[in-house]
């Protein structure tokens, strides 16, 4: 059973946002006392630019792109991958499956977000050094590639299991 995540109003452009999140998803609000400076490849260069260099955790990061986890919802993958062709990170817990698009550089959207129980299909397709896992569902299809041939084969085992335990 799924609990509705609690939600608050981003005074910017007043859109219903997790209340976990610390950036707004429409407008890039930051609830955390202002908008992210923008740093470019050169900030490491000159003198006296900081940055901040403690790194994010995950459910930071997910709470950034507008997702929450359920209390007894685990992570099983997350990662770099591609997602028919598209680069991004994929998320695979003991519910559902979602990818995440790179936009920009260091922006991420949603793009993809299905149950486990609905996928009808997982395979592992191609040659020994390229490996890619097809998932099916009933009106849909993607090709997963990118985290190398063993990791999957074992994102295979992982999601063709959970989807059939439900």
């Amino acid at each position: 059973m799924s609990v509705t995540p609690e939600s608050k109003q981003c005074p910017d452009c007043a859109e219903q946002v997790l209340a976990a999140a610390r950036k707004c998803r429409f407008c890039g609000y930051r609830f955390d006392g202002g908008r992210k400076q923008r740093l470019s490849l050169l900030t490491d260069l000159l003198p006296g630019s900081k940055r901040d260099r403690r790194d994010a955790t995950l459910p930071e990061v997910l709470a950034d792109w507008g997702v929450s986890l359920d209390d007894a919802e685990g992570v099983a993958v997350f990662r770099l991958a591609e997602v028919d062709d598209r680069p991004g990170y994929l998320l695979v817990t003991s519910e559902r499956l979602m990818f995440f698009g790179q936009t920009s550089r260091g922006e991420h959207e949603k793009v993809l977000e299905y149950p486990l129980e609905t996928l009808s299909e997982v395979r592992v397709q191609g040659g020994r050094l390229r490996r890619r896992l097809e998932l099916r569902g009933p009106d849909f299809q993607h090709l997963v590639q990118g985290p190398g041939a063993a990791e999957i084969e074992r994102l295979g085992d992982y999601v063709a299991r959970r989807s059939l335990e439900h």
